[in-house]
């Protein structure tokens, strides 16, 4: 089938949407479709492996230069002035399918002409929703959620129950196998240090500091912990004056956002994941790349997180989001047993390993195609 792929932000910036959008394009094409990858004009490319995917990238006038009537509405004018430099692609390219992954593209189906063969996909990770959404969302042909979490929440907003398909992990990529003691050395972590880490934008519906405050409590003081924080974003500057603040800034490593494909030696050579969101998300990418990196993780107990991490408490554990002192004395009790802290890597490895590789989930999106 000619696949594409249509999202302004896949070259632009970083995140699970984007990531999943170019591990998608690889293993469909590895599966033997044509995949075109339609993204707006930005300097990310990653590693394709001299895959032949066709990436074209196209102007558009960024979010911030639109008139100021919400966050959303700046979200949709962006993607419109995008469409409308790509839509004679889009039209001759003459695709079986088109993807998108934003509710904010729901206008792509009205723009193509009559009697085009070409059909709409909507793989969604969210609630990005958008007034007149519902209606323009009468000619997307199929729908896929990634979590039942968020399948409930496409439900009660288009009144249909979209196929399930979990973001997959690229289990070479990223695996135990890539821990650096090199990095490490780098980082300043001595071996008996633990290293606790978090990658992804830095919003405040992440939740970043609440770890911050769990970090700060009297039970983890005198334990040798530190926090790899890796990302950009609008609190970046305030979560580090807050670890000032809270008298832990020493204990904080902070870098910048960096490509997906570097991420892998920083999962793995660190010991636990956290990720204390205050906000739902579908699928947390982040989440499943630590677990397929060997780490035990903790994670909020709500929206997609406990699809991901389970709930028998064998890769992970399940914590009240924002309560930072129960985060802590969760941290304490990883940090004190090592033993047990590798076991649950093991098992968090192992869980990925079985449910979420980009094989099945190219699978489920073919057959949901087909319905």
């Amino acid at each position: 089938m000619k696949i594409a792929f249509v999202d302004v932000t896949v070259t632009v910036s970083f995140g699970g949407v984007q990531t999943a959008v170019w591990e998608l394009a690889r293993q469909l094409h590895d599966e033997g479709h044509q995949i075109s990858v339609f993204g707006g004009i930005g300097n990310i490319r990653p590693d394709l492996g001299g895959r032949t995917i066709d990436v074209r990238t196209f102007p558009f006038t960024p979010r911030e230069k639109a008139l100021d009537l919400g966050s959303r509405f700046r979200r949709f004018w962006e993607r419109w002035t995008f469409a409308r430099h790509v839509k004679p692609e889009i039209v001759a390219g003459d695709f079986d399918w088109v993807i998108i992954t934003k509710p904010f593209d729901f206008f792509w189906p009205w723009l193509m002409p009559a009697g085009s063969r070409t059909r709409f996909a909507f793989r969604s990770g969210g609630t990005d929703f958008i007034l007149g959404d519902r209606f323009l969302g009468k000619k997307i042909s199929a729908w896929f959620a990634n979590s039942h979490f968020n399948a409930w929440q496409i439900k009660s907003r288009y009144g249909i129950y979209p196929t399930v398909i979990y973001n997959g992990v690229d289990l070479e990529r990223f695996g135990p196998q890539h821990r650096s003691a090199e990095l490490r050395a780098e980082l300043g972590l001595q071996d008996n240090e633990v290293a606790c880490i978090f990658a992804g934008r830095l919003v405040g519906w992440k939740g970043v500091s609440v770890t911050l405050k769990a970090l700060a409590s009297p039970l983890l003081r005198d334990l040798p912990v530190r926090f790899i924080l890796i990302g950009d974003g609008p609190e970046k500057e305030n979560l580090l004056k807050q670890a000032e603040s809270l008298g832990i800034g020493e204990r904080l490593i902070h870098r910048a956002g960096m490509p997906h494909d570097e991420l892998p030696r920083w999962w793995a050579s660190a010991d636990i994941g956290v990720f204390s969101s205050v906000g739902d998300e579908g699928f947390s990418n982040s989440i499943a790349e630590a677990m397929a990196s060997g780490l035990p993780v903790i994670a909020t107990a709500f929206s997609g997180n406990p699809e991901t991490v389970g709930n028998e408490g064998s890769c992970g554990v399940l914590v009240t989001p924002g309560d930072s002192a129960e985060l802590a004395q969760i941290l304490r009790n990883l940090v004190e047993t090592p033993l047990f802290r590798r076991q649950m890597g093991n098992n968090a490895r192992m869980r990925i390993t079985g449910k979420f590789t980009w094989n099945r989930v190219v699978e489920r999106l073919l057959t949901g195609f087909d319905k």
